[in-house]
């Protein structure tokens, strides 16, 4: 009752918003007229724009695939669980990803999106006023895509390979104008493989040091995806502004089968030596959004910003033995339901004031409605769970912020943002929790141009970051096979609270030529409350849970560059070092967890003749270990990708395009050990990857 007295509430203050004479938009700080470039050399912020030609170069199915290119990004693979994008080397949550303004859903993967479907991809690197401040990294926005320029219509269609698996791919655009009304209608069908050979290593010694364990296993992981997208768009222009519509529609699954063939030569071999997992995830995303924007007055702007999102998500999750190849039945078999709904809701003002000040200011609000059936039946124990919870989070915020242009050669951008959140989970027959938090977040930003192709930029900013609804229910999930200190069951801890974040941001940047720049930065983030994950055991368990650890430094620096050589020719490269030190772990190596500590790229682009282009990217991001506790500690792999393409016009508007992707095929090695008075424990993982050969054409009319 109290969920739907909200749900009114909120509808109530829509309706009425939509009486006055206020407009709405997409709520981003970058208007998009001229070059990406020049967009980057005036803004306060100095925000990247990665445009929809960057992201469709080298042909890529999925949207992470084409971010791993980009400067200031990171994407890690995380399995059967999709990609993470990291900013300043940071997963865990702490980059804040957006779909035009508005935050993803939990367990949504970027991996669904086609490249194809993506109008633009704003980084920003610094906090915003109008933006959610929680991205103490960093906040990616994803715009999807619009009315093109001119009316259009094109078609590509797309075949990949890897390891001999053949993954198809489609995507379409039909786009038209008239008397005042732009329309487009764009759509995406892709499927990717994933196919990971891999061989692991487990061995325990004694608080002597004596060996007792020694066990290897065979491993196969196979993870396919699929989904389809369709985003209309209809903008019905008026005098002085404007009302979009925009739908947004993605249908995806993903499948993940992955086999064990366990040997043991020392000590005892676990419950199931012979196993494999099923593991099937089906989503649909269902969004709409409405923007009105208007002009009031002589100077004076308006915007408001209606969104409704449904998310419901389905898994199959089966663990079984097997015999000679041959799978017996199913030893857990778990199924699990989440549904989520999402208003949002938001507006400002634009006020041109005297004196070189821009003032904007607004509100924005969300209430997100979460639910999750699970039933988990053990065969073997003859034991049935069924878990559910209900969750409820609101949100709202105010802001203001001054652009103020004191002079040709400076500029200032001051904000103060104030954002309320709160969160409330009830599990079945349990007690519920609630948490609630308010912060506010001012920020400064600075940019001073001492001459036509220099500048610096500074920033100064207050940002957070607030536990995921699942970490706060003290629910045990747990291992099907092998419970150790290095495979360890999950649990969420109601305790714990949201990290807040101060942080200093510089750059410098010089113009080369003709759209080429050099660019060097710094930063530093001060996290109190980090979330650090504990390790214990409970009746002969090992659990991990998160918890609030005290505070961690993170600092790093960046360094960009890309120039035309020729007109027919350009280079592009970048380099990051980051660092990051928890005060409560002991060293060395206590970083945050996932941080990637460098990354670097190059790339080029050589147009041949004006029917042929090709081009080469190698990206490298490394790993290292992690030492989360005084007792546990990681490693995480290397990574290195080379990726080439060679594009053909065949006539007008015919291409063709023929890439390769991870041609440097590297072996990945995940290390974990555990060591105490007792003993220790070592584990390590070796995987394999494919490269992909991937065709596709494209028409245009």
């Amino acid at each position: 009752m109290r969920t739907t007295m909200q749900y009114r509430a909120m509808a109530a203050v829509i309706l009425l918003a939509f009486y006055f004479p206020t407009a709405a938009q997409e709520v981003q700080r970058i208007e998009v007229v001229g070059s990406n470039a020049a967009q980057r050399r005036g803004d306060t912020a100095g925000a990247t724009l990665v445009s929809r030609d960057e992201l469709l170069r080298h042909g890529d199915q999925s949207l992470a695939d084409a971010l791993r290119r980009v400067p200031g990004i990171t994407v890690t693979d995380s399995g059967g669980k999709g990609s993470e994008i990291q900013m300043r080397g940071l997963g865990k949550g702490y980059t804040s990803v957006l779909l035009n303004g508005a935050p993803l859903p939990p367990g949504f993967s970027i991996d669904a999106l086609a490249p194809a479907m993506i109008e633009r991809v704003e980084i920003i690197r610094t906090a915003s006023a109008e933006l959610a401040a929680q991205g103490i990294a960093g906040t990616v926005n994803i715009i999807l895509r619009r009315q093109a320029a001119r009316v259009r219509n094109d078609v590509r269609l797309g075949l990949d390979s890897v390891g001999g698996v053949l993954a198809p791919s489609g995507s379409w655009q039909w786009a038209g104008s008239d008397e005042g009304t732009d329309w487009s209608l764009n759509g995406a069908v892709t499927r990717s493989v994933q196919l990971e050979p891999g061989f692991t290593v487990e061995s325990g010694m004694d608080s002597a040091g004596v060996q007792n364990l020694s066990r290897h296993a065979q491993t196969m992981a196979d993870n396919r995806t699929r989904s389809a997208s369709l985003t209309p768009r209809v903008t019905w222009k008026r005098q002085g502004g404007s009302v979009a519509w925009q739908g947004f529609v993605n249908v995806a699954g993903r499948t993940n089968v992955y086999l064990a063939d366990e040997t043991t030569v020392l000590g005892a071999p676990t419950a199931y030596p012979d196993s494999g997992s099923w593991l099937d995830i089906s989503t649909v995303m269902l969004r709409s959004e409405v923007t009105w924007q208007q002009e009031l007055a002589d100077g004076v702007k308006g915007q408001l910003r209606i969104g409704l999102q449904h998310y419901p998500r389905h898994s199959d999750f089966q663990f079984y033995t097997m015999r000679d190849g041959v799978r017996l039945p199913d030893v857990r078999r778990v199924r699990s339901d989440i549904r989520e709904s999402t208003l949002t809701a938001g507006g400002k003002v634009e006020v041109a004031a005297a004196a070189g000040h821009s003032v904007t200011a607004g509100w924005d609000g969300e209430t997100v409605v979460r639910s999750q059936n699970r039933a988990e039946r053990d065969f073997d124990a003859g034991t049935l769970t069924d878990d559910r919870y209900r969750g409820h989070i609101s949100r709202a915020a105010v802001f203001v912020q001054d652009d103020w242009t004191v002079s040709d050669a400076w500029s200032l951008s001051a904000g103060l943002r104030w954002e309320a959140l709160r969160t409330a989970v009830t599990p079945q027959g349990g007690v519920q929790v609630v948490q609630s938090s308010a912060t506010a977040s001012p920020l400064l930003q600075s940019l001073y141009k001492w001459s036509a192709v220099q500048r610096l930029r500074a920033g100064l900013s207050r940002t957070y970051k607030t536990p995921a609804m699942l970490e706060l229910i003290p629910r045990r999930y747990t291992i099907d096979n092998g419970n150790n200190q290095t495979n360890p069951d999950t649990q969420g801890n109601p305790r714990l609270r949201p990290e807040l974040a101060w942080g200093l941001d510089a750059s410098v940047e010089r113009d080369i030529g003709s759209g080429g720049m050099v660019s060097a930065s710094a930063y530093r983030r001060r996290i109190d409350n980090v979330n650090v994950p504990l390790l214990f055991e409970d009746q002969g368990r090992w659990v991990r849970t998160p918890a609030n650890q005290g505070r961690a430094d993170v600092w790093g620096v960046a360094a960009e560059f890309k120039a035309t050589v020729t007109p027919r020719w350009t280079v592009r490269a970048h380099a990051a070092r980051d660092w990051s030190r928890v005060l409560s772990v002991p060293g060395p190596d206590n970083r945050l967890a996932r941080q990637t500590p460098r990354s670097a790229g190059a790339g080029t682009d050589v147009r041949y003749s004006d029917a042929l282009t090709f081009g080469a990217d190698v990206t490298w991001q490394d790993g290292g270990w992690t030492r989360e506790s005084a007792f546990y500690a990681f490693n995480a792999p290397p990574s290195r990708k080379l990726d080439v393409y060679a594009a053909w016009k065949l006539g007008s508007g015919t291409r063709l395009k023929i890439s390769g992707a991870n041609l440097l095929r590297p072996d990945a090695l995940y290390g974990a050990v555990y060591r105490d008075s007792g003993g220790a424990r070592l584990l390590s993982e070796h995987t394999r990857s494919y490269a992909a050969l991937r065709f596709s054409v494209e028409q245009r009319w």
